[in-house]
């Protein structure tokens, strides 16, 4: 029986296995949210549409594009740059989205948690994020 889509790679890619169990990528979320965002590229949605009450969140799926509440849009960018530079051969992000990124991460500086949540993950999978390293050290954190 052929294996299509993301059980294929899952299967046959160990960089895919290596890059989807990368802590400093993954993030708790709300299931409903996060089925319904799928794998929609994040960017700004005109319209300011809320469907998830005081959740923040907005997701246009005829455009397949989802826009995160801005208290955590730093964090996104971070993890994001992170991803682009641990695994520099992986081309996921185009020249406005790597903008846009770095716009995020800018404009939402860490906090004491994110700088902790690095350092924690950091002793148990044996890397370190310099994104967010580098804006703790920056910040003081």
């Amino acid at each position: 029986k052929p294996i299509k889509n993301l059980g294929c790679t899952e299967k046959y890619s160990s960089l895919f296995r290596h890059m989807s169990a990368d802590l400093h990528n993954l993030r708790p979320a709300i299931g409903s949210v996060n089925g319904l965002r799928s794998n929609y590229s994040f960017a700004i949605v005109p319209g300011e549409t809320r469907e998830f009450g005081a959740c923040d969140m907005e997701i246009d799926s005829d455009n397949k594009r989802a826009e995160p509440p801005e208290q955590i849009r730093g964090d996104i960018g971070r993890t994001y740059l992170y991803m682009a530079s641990a695994y520099p051969d992986v081309p996921f992000l185009s020249d406005v989205e790597m903008q846009m990124m770095e716009t995020w991460a800018a404009s939402d500086p860490v906090d004491a948690w994110e700088c902790e949540r690095e350092r924690l993950i950091a002793k148990m999978q044996g890397n370190r994020n310099a994104v967010v390293k580098t804006a703790c050290e920056q910040a003081g954190l």
